[in-house]
């Protein structure tokens, strides 16, 4: 299993970034909170960990209205 990919490239725009899905922790995508709903809508078009800047962009991108009110 991986533990640390200091090299590890998103597959969304291809630059190279550090994961540590073992250590989630210290990983750089921990500092992108998301939804169930995200991490759906995310994974239906990836697979495999996207950089930060990426996850941040299709957290943006999968914004749904409020229809609360």
């Amino acid at each position: 299993m991986l533990s640390y990919e200091p090299n590890a490239s998103c597959p969304r725009c291809h630059r190279s970034f550090e994961c540590r899905v073992d250590d989630i922790h210290h990983c750089q995508c921990r500092d992108v909170p998301l939804t169930a709903e995200e991490r759906t809508f995310i994974g239906q078009q990836y697979s495999g960990c996207l950089c930060a800047d990426c996850l941040r962009e299709m957290k943006a991108t999968c914004q749904l209205p409020d229809t609360s009110s």
